[in-house]
């Protein structure tokens, strides 16, 4: 193992997220502790909390890991109309939460002190990830305004993650299988019903 002295701060850093999100996969959040990531890369817990602030914020650059691996496969998703586009990334996010079930569930499970102020760039990523259907939907209603695209795409991508949660947690009652259908029926059954209509078919 190499020698402390052979890394940066930001190697560490890297290291420490990176032997943080093996374990979460391994043993779930239960499990995960300060101390075992330490040991795992050949550092005191110690040096841990003197780089990241505190074992929260040690979580947290986790939790932006795994979302911005989530941004990237959903910047991914390529379909023909932005209808298709939306029930893609759906359908995406549901497959990447449950290949990645551990550290998913971590994203909206951790908890920050109220002395320990949410960063900047956490906010971003997630604006950057609801801007993903925020797009679509302004393509989709053009004649609606701002407010109400953003208001459309929580609760849109809302139902999305409800439905995705409950069934990491075998609480959707319907096969895994289903859930891409579930999914396709959320998306299709809330276009529709704030005015999208497809096209009609021939009569």
């Amino acid at each position: 193992m190499a020698r402390r002295k052979e890394h940066s701060h930001d190697e560490i850093r890297a290291m420490a997220v990176e032997a943080a999100m093996a374990l979460l996969q391994q043993q779930g959040t239960q499990e995960l502790s300060l101390r075992k990531i330490a040991s795992q890369i050949g550092y005191v817990p110690s040096t841990l909390i003197n780089i990241f602030g505190s074992y929260n914020y040690l979580l947290l650059a986790v939790s932006e890991a795994t979302l911005q691996a989530l941004m990237h496969q959903l910047s991914e998703v390529s379909a023909e109309n932005s209808r298709n586009q939306i029930i893609s990334m759906a359908q995406k996010y549901a497959e990447f939460a449950h290949a990645q079930r551990q550290c998913f569930k971590l994203v909206f499970e951790l908890q920050l002190l109220d002395s320990e102020p949410l960063p900047e760039s956490q906010g971003q990523l997630i604006a950057g990830l609801f801007s993903l259907i925020e797009r679509e939907l302004a393509l989709l209603f053009p004649h609606k305004t701002v407010e109400q695209q953003l208001q459309m795409s929580r609760v849109l991508w809302g139902g999305i993650h409800g439905l995705t949660a409950l069934s990491l947690d075998n609480k959707l009652f319907a096969d895994t299988a289903s859930l891409p259908a579930l999914l396709e029926s959320h998306v299709t059954g809330y276009l529709q019903g704030m005015g999208y209509q497809r096209e009609a078919s021939c009569c």
